[in-house]
């Protein structure tokens, strides 16, 4: 009789590990191959000439190949919207994107971005004109292993969009899943 209560707590304290799946965060932080990453958030959109800032939803997707444990490359997208009285308005970039992981072994990485960038406003009923320019992207994040090649990424991205007539930028916060 007293068998039974001590293989049920070695059983709990995971000291039989027959069958047993690793633990959220257990998985090692390994990047080969295809990535993908996808995510939304909170953005605040400002401009050259805004007396203030305003919020709205905010997301973004990338893609790519590893070139290293440290380094993946690819393309990218962020994007930032808010509809307000009919009137909608849209500031987004799409760029070659590079990740860098200063530990092969990390979840912490550092990204960035550079390549178009549009700001779009519309109404609803009466049309849309849009602007095409430069964009960039900066930002930061964190993987969290919760499988063998997946990961919760929270994240920050500051981007930008330059055109002939608007300077716009957005500060980012979200979670994402990448898929390594």
């Amino acid at each position: 009789m007293k068998r039974i209560p001590v293989l049920f707590a070695l059983a709990l304290a995971g000291a039989i590990t027959v069958g047993a799946r690793p633990a959220l965060g257990q998985y090692p932080q390994v990047r080969k191959g295809f990535w993908f990453n996808g995510g939304l958030g909170f953005g605040s959109l400002g401009c050259k000439d805004c007396g203030t800032r305003t919020g709205g939803l905010s997301g973004g997707l990338s893609l790519g190949g590893t070139l290293s444990p440290r380094f993946l490359i690819g393309v990218g997208t962020t994007g930032w919207t808010k509809s307000e009285g009919g009137a909608t308005l849209t500031v987004g970039t799409l760029d070659a994107r590079i990740r860098f992981y200063p530990q092969a072994r990390g979840g912490f990485f550092l990204t960035g971005g550079v390549g178009l960038g549009t700001v779009s406003a519309g109404v609803a009923g009466f049309g849309s004109a849009s602007e095409t320019g430069v964009g960039v992207v900066l930002g930061l994040g964190y993987d969290f292993r919760i499988g063998r090649m997946l990961s919760l990424t929270p994240y920050f991205n500051g981007f930008a969009v330059k055109t002939s007539n608007t300077n716009a930028n957005v500060g980012q916060v979200g979670l994402s899943i990448t898929v390594h």
